[in-house]
């Protein structure tokens, strides 16, 4: 395809604005920017915790810390999209509007799948092997579970959409530049299929979770408790309260989503993806509230998990008792 044709196009829809950025172009730049600082910074932190504890990173904590980063690699493309605002060249091929929207896809799917991963991890340790579970298997499993979250992340969220775009886009927003068939057939099943999948597993995994919790009672009130009991209530209850973390996780993002996808589907399947339409624009705010939740699950990682906590509070402490960040 002859470039300057693809170039033709985007000037004749506003792309290049030589005029400068309008009021509402820089209150979008600072928010924007304001979220990425925000998110990952947050995160960061949490990274940093994890990696100072090693004794931390055990199979569970190692899944919840992929979410982790995939949250700040949607911080780090926020920076992306701040610039692009400001340096319209960014935006001048199909090309880069397909990377704008694969730096938020990756990100996305990274996580829609770490939490597919981590749902799958408790219910093998509430479900299926609630005695023999292990959380600190061989350094092979951390390797397949990050090559299980990751490459298909990389698949779906980079490569799929840099080859399966609009080349000559009426705007460089996500329903125009992506195209229908990708939207109908892959993006939009693809969450709602996951959405289902995880509520069955969730549901069956708080069944056998109370089943468990009531067998606990049970053996507690009688008058000699079996050799090991008192073991296995202190494993079982603390991958309950491991799971009411994932089930928080999960909840609070396709809560933030939730806008998003409706939104897209209705115009999707309606047929009508203007983009000046009011729907359009519905959609477009509801992605700060995407960022929104990557930029609260660090307070969500840290309110679930006590341990996280409490190093969290000893990282500041020794900050705080540093000569260098003393106030003068």
């Amino acid at each position: 395809m002859n470039p300057n044709l693809t170039i033709q196009c985007f000037e004749n829809d506003h792309i290049i604005n030589r005029e400068g950025l309008p009021p509402t172009e820089w209150v979008s730049f600072g928010m924007n920017l304001t979220l990425m600082v925000g998110i990952c910074l947050g995160n960061g932190l949490i990274i940093a915790t994890f990696m100072r504890i090693r004794k931390l990173l055990t199979l569970s904590n190692y899944l919840i810390l992929q979410l982790v980063l995939a949250d700040f690699a949607f911080g780090c493309s926020l920076l992306y999209n701040c610039l692009a605002k400001v340096l319209r060249k960014l935006m001048l091929s199909h090309n880069l509007c397909a990377l704008r929207q694969a730096l938020y896809l990756f990100p996305g799917t990274a996580s829609v799948i770490g939490i597919v991963v981590i749902t799958c991890n408790r219910y093998f340790a509430i479900v299926l092997e609630p005695l023999t579970y292990q959380d600190n298997p061989s350094p092979r499993y951390y390797v397949m579970h990050t090559l299980i979250i990751w490459i298909p992340s990389a698949v779906l969220g980079i490569l799929v959409p840099m080859m399966w775009h609009n080349l000559c886009p009426p705007g460089c927003t996500f329903s125009l530049i992506m195209t229908t068939t990708y939207l109908k057939y892959m993006f939009m099943p693809f969450f709602v299929l996951v959405a289902i999948l995880l509520m069955a597993l969730y549901a069956h995994i708080i069944f056998t979770a109370k089943k468990h919790l009531r067998n606990i009672t049970d053996s507690a009130g009688q008058p000699q408790e079996p050799p090991g009991q008192p073991q296995e209530s202190v494993h079982v209850k603390g991958d309950i309260k491991m799971f009411k973390a994932c089930l928080l996780i999960f909840t609070t993002f396709y809560i933030s989503w939730l806008p998003f996808l409706v939104t897209l589907g209705i115009q999707l399947y309606s047929g009508h993806l203007e983009e000046a339409s009011l729907m359009s624009k519905a959609r477009t705010l509801s992605i700060i509230l995407i960022a929104v939740n990557s930029l609260a699950n660090p307070v969500i990682y840290a309110y679930r998990l006590p341990y996280l906590k409490s190093e969290l509070s000893t990282m500041f402490s020794n900050w705080r008792k540093f000569p260098s960040c003393r106030v003068k």
